[in-house]
């Protein structure tokens, strides 16, 4: 009867060991969850920032396009690449280091 106590007493010990082990893997769980949005969260803010960016140097050069339609724009996208050399130099372009550039 004593051994049959003590198998008793040492399962319960395990399952209490296996509830807080439970427990550790939902929070490590819940962690990894938070840091996967955090991280997709700041890559879409690079995102926006970088096509914002790149959409108001757009607008610099091509002012027309500063209160187009999305329609419109597209279209003078269009345009754009239908012009003789454009689509081929936009396929072969290679940026140069910044100090090339500025000399």
């Amino acid at each position: 009867m004593a051994e049959k106590n003590e198998n008793l007493e040492k399962m319960r010990k395990e399952v209490e060991e296996l509830k807080v082990k439970k427990e550790q893997d939902e929070h490590e769980l819940i962690r990894r969850n938070n840091q996967i949005a955090k991280l997709t969260k700041k890559e879409r803010s690079r995102r926006t920032s970088r096509l914002c960016s790149n959409a108001g140097y757009l607008e610099s050069i091509f002012p027309v396009i500063k209160d187009a339609p999305k329609t419109d724009f597209i279209q003078f996208c269009e345009g754009l690449i239908r012009i003789p050399g454009v689509k081929q130099y936009a396929k072969n372009f290679k940026p140069k280091p910044i100090e090339e550039v500025m000399k």
